[in-house]
């Protein structure tokens, strides 16, 4: 366990402490920060199966995915991809039929493997108090009610990695996208960061499976100039699978898929092949999507000041946007943007109170 890890251990389990939370529950990658340490997995499961050889090798390597609770046990994240047939993974995609027990119990079941990643070796069923701070697409805000019912309370978390009774006692939620913006406005402390001279400040949140924008004018959340669109990275990495798998006939593992993506290099039997044109074509639609949303919000961004890029697939419409609104900026560490900016919020609404 590192330093860092043991530190914050001590911190939960001391009487009356409250650990805070930065969770950023993406459609493609679960993102969670405190002010000790930060934890990304794939937003991914599939119910557990015996695994028959290396179990400890596998639990070295994954820790924290293999969850128990009333619904059975799973494997989540890197192990879920690893040990989980294709066929049978689960992922988190959109609204479902009914949010409140369909999405949101999944949202809770990755909520609590991220909170077991920051707490390992806790066992016992020691009491950690917590408040989170999360975030859902704008166009999504008018289920953030149940969001906060499903995360607020006591939940009883058993993975490999630990055992806890996590008893959240306070839940914020806010548009997605805003978490960049409060990345840059505030300090990890929650103090106003004086270095943040911008009135307008947008923020384009690119992520697997929506892009949103958001708009601050002077600490007014525009509801009027912010949105979502149902259409992020997955339809780049579809594009690609399907190419691949026309290529070669076999289906290519999730893993590989994204590497393509991100290098344009796909090793095939050893051999490393160039689809760099093939990607640069398929990422179209997810560019086109991009821009078009800023147009429909932000027309030519003449009264935006600052735009800032964040989420897992900033860099990969960087070069459009900029040159579309030269005032845009790539966010430092982008697919931590916005737990980053729910834990400010969350640390300057506690200096508030």
């Amino acid at each position: 366990m590192t330093k860092q890890a043991k530190k914050q251990q001590q911190h939960i389990t001391d009487l009356g402490s409250t650990l805070t939370i930065g969770l950023d529950i993406g459609y493609g990658v679960v993102k969670a920060v405190t002010d000790q340490t930060a934890i990304t997995f794939p937003s991914v499961m599939g119910h557990a199966h015996e695994i028959k050889f290396q179990q400890e090798t596998l639990q070295q390597k994954y820790p924290g995915d293999h969850i128990t609770d009333d619904d059975g046990q799973w494997f989540v994240g890197d192990l879920a991809l690893a040990q989980v047939p294709a066929g049978e993974l689960l992922r988190l995609r959109g609204r479902t039929a009914n949010e409140k027990t369909m999405g949101n119990a999944f949202r809770l079941r990755l909520a609590k493997v991220a909170i077991g990643k920051l707490l390992p070796g806790v066992w016992g069923r020691d009491v950690a108090h917590l408040r989170l701070a999360v975030g859902l697409p704008v166009d999504h805000m008018r289920d953030a009610a149940e969001l906060k019912e499903t995360l607020f309370g006591q939940h009883l978390i058993q993975t490999d990695a630990c055992e806890v009774i996590a008893n959240v006692t306070e839940v914020m939620v806010m548009p997605q996208a805003y978490g960049a913006i409060y990345a840059q406005m505030l300090t990890p402390a929650g103090d106003i960061n004086v270095n943040h001279t911008y009135m307008r400040t947008g923020v384009v949140d690119v992520g697997t499976y929506t892009v949103d924008i958001a708009l601050d004018d002077d600490g007014e959340f525009i509801s009027s100039e912010s949105g979502s669109i149902e259409g992020g990275v997955y339809t780049a990495q579809e594009r690609i699978a399907a190419m691949l798998e026309r290529d070669y006939r076999e289906k290519v593992p999730y893993k590989i898929v994204e590497q393509v993506l991100r290098t344009g290099i796909f090793t095939a039997s050893g051999k490393p092949i160039d689809y760099r044109d093939e990607v640069e074509e398929a990422l179209a639609p997810l560019r086109s999507a991009t821009l078009g949303l800023l147009s429909e919000k932000w027309q030519r961004g003449t009264t935006v000041d600052v735009i800032y890029l964040s989420g897992g697939g900033a860099e990969l419409v960087y070069e459009q946007v900029a040159d579309a609104y030269p005032q845009t900026k790539l966010v430092p560490e982008a697919q931590l943007a916005n737990a980053r900016g729910y834990l400010y919020y969350a640390n300057f609404n506690t200096r508030e109170d």
